[in-house]
Parts: structure tokens; sequence; C-alpha cells
């Protein structure tokens, strides 16, 4: 079977945009995860099970797909609102803190990293 030089140029183009989105996806799923990391998120939320607050999954499974459930995620991430714990207490959830500060878009990739899940 003979292609063209224009299909084999296409296809070669093709994959090369799918090896770069993919590498970039790659580097802000590592981002998120490094995020997470520095501000102890996984102290009191498990990827798959509830902890002092819901597992990240169940976290994803409520947003996910609601037109404002990114932008909910966002803001109770960057505004400390009051939080029932797994005992039945309360305490304000602690601001995600970036490098600089108050950098929404790491806070937003964050969010996407979770509802990904």
């Amino acid at each position: 079977m003979k292609f063209s030089k224009s299909l084999v140029s296409a296809l070669v183009a093709g994959v090369a945009a799918a090896s770069f989105a993919s590498g970039v996806m790659a580097q802000e799923v590592d981002a998120a995860k490094d995020l997470m990391k520095q501000n102890k998120c996984t102290q009191c939320h498990g990827m798959d099970k509830d902890k002092d607050g819901p597992s990240f999954k169940k976290t994803a499974a409520k947003y996910k797909g609601k037109a404002d459930g990114e932008a909910t995620l966002v803001k109770h991430l960057t505004s400390s609102p009051k939080v029932k714990l797994a005992d039945g207490s309360e305490e304000e959830h602690k601001v995600v803190k970036t490098t600089p500060p108050n950098d929404k878009a790491q806070v937003t990739n964050l969010v996407k990293y979770i509802l990904s899940l």
C-alpha cells in the first residue's frame, strides 16, 4: 500500500501533537500532585477512602459534570470555609498555598486533577 506524502506528513504531525499534549497533561498532573503534597491534602483526604474529609474520588463524583463544579471547588480551596469532619466536629478548611501566593491557575489545575479522578 502506497501513501501520499501529504497523508504521511499529516499522520506524523498528528502523532507529534498527541505526544506533546500527553506530555503537557503529565506535567499538569505532576504539578497538581506536588501542590497536593505541599499542602498535605492527603492528611485529611484519601484518594479512594474517606478520612476526616471525603475522598478525592467522592468529591470528583459529586462535582464532575456540574456547570459550576470547578468554580465551586476553586472557591472552597481558596476561601477557608467551615467544613464538617468525619467525627462531626467543624473546622475551617485550609486555604491551598501556592508559589507565587494566590496563584489561581495552580489551584484550578489541582481542581481539574481532582475532577479527573
